[in-house]
């Protein structure tokens, strides 16, 4: 449709439908793309930028709270293993000042 839009918006003009202002608008908006769905690809653009860096991201849906990673930290976090409980155990003795 984007390609023959200034086609489809004469064939409507020149008709006889009534509706055809309302065709008019809708190949206009077809043709330029929906604003709310210019405004989701650019907020997914953004969270996707974020996430590519390394950041996870949270967005809302109607189902909860959505989590983002990369596909890159996903895979350290499942494959990587998990460091030795002594580790651990010294890490956490390091941070609250016990030696």
């Amino acid at each position: 449709m984007t390609a023959n839009w200034k086609l489809v918006v004469r064939t409507h003009k020149a008709s006889q439908f009534p509706e055809r202002r309302v065709l008019v608008e809708k190949a206009v908006l077809e043709a330029a793309g929906f604003p709310w769905v210019r405004n989701a690809r650019r907020r997914l653009c953004i969270l996707t930028n974020d996430v590519s860096r390394g950041q996870p991201a949270l967005t809302q849906t109607d189902g909860g709270l959505v989590c983002l990673i990369s596909l890159d930290d996903l895979v350290d976090i499942v494959m990587v293993p998990p460091p030795p409980l002594y580790e651990v155990m010294m890490g956490s003795r390091q941070r609250s000042g016990r030696s």
